[in-house]
């Protein structure tokens, strides 16, 4: 039969292991994380059958949809501006993304929808909303691989209101306050919230 010295001696070298284990594990827990690169939240939406855009999170304030019987439309206003509506007790200026930015007008194909989707976007203290066809989900990607808006790449219109691109999918990212302050809406008009 063994001693008790031999069990003893098998013993310890398994118990420094799980003990030098153990500490190997208790240091990458303590050790500072690896630094990740930065990300920034966009919303992606459709404008037409063939482009969708971003558009940084940061800037919206809502995502809502809107009856268009709920919409007040206002005269000797840009084309693209649709009218008001009522958002928390507000009035809201809504305007045709699409039109504004020089695509086929979404006031086309309004007689046979019931509702249409915004996104209400602010900057300092004026809020527009911007009816779109259709609202995907939310992306990230790293703001530092922006790229600047390549007039090669965009119409005339949409480059004014381009804030860039990411390389990888081309992806167009929406500059938000050049689409409230383009000055062919009368931003003057627009109420501040």
């Amino acid at each position: 039969m063994p001693e008790l010295s031999e069990f003893t001696q098998l013993r310890e070298p398994k118990t420094m292991l799980l003990s030098t284990a153990s500490l190997t594990s208790l240091a990458s827990l303590l050790s500072p994380p690896a630094e990740a690169e930065p990300m920034q939240k966009f919303l992606r939406f459709r404008l037409d059958r063939t482009q969708s855009m971003l558009l940084a999170v940061e800037n919206i304030t809502a995502v809502q949809t809107v009856a268009i019987l709920d919409i007040l439309p206002v005269p000797q206003m840009n084309p693209c501006v649709l009218g008001m509506s009522n958002w928390r007790g507000e009035s809201l200026w809504l305007v045709d993304l699409a039109q504004q930015l020089g695509f086929q007008s979404i006031a086309n194909r309004m007689t046979r929808l019931a509702t249409l989707s915004v996104i209400v976007v602010q900057i300092d203290d004026h809020a527009l909303g911007l009816v779109v066809p259709e609202i995907y989900e939310i992306e990230e990607y790293n703001p530092e691989t922006l790229l600047n808006p390549s007039a090669e790449l965009h119409s005339d219109q949409t480059f004014a209101f381009t804030k860039g691109y990411f390389k990888r999918d081309r992806s167009i990212v929406l500059d938000a306050a050049a689409v409230i302050q383009d000055p062919s809406l009368q931003t003057s008009h627009f109420k501040s919230l």
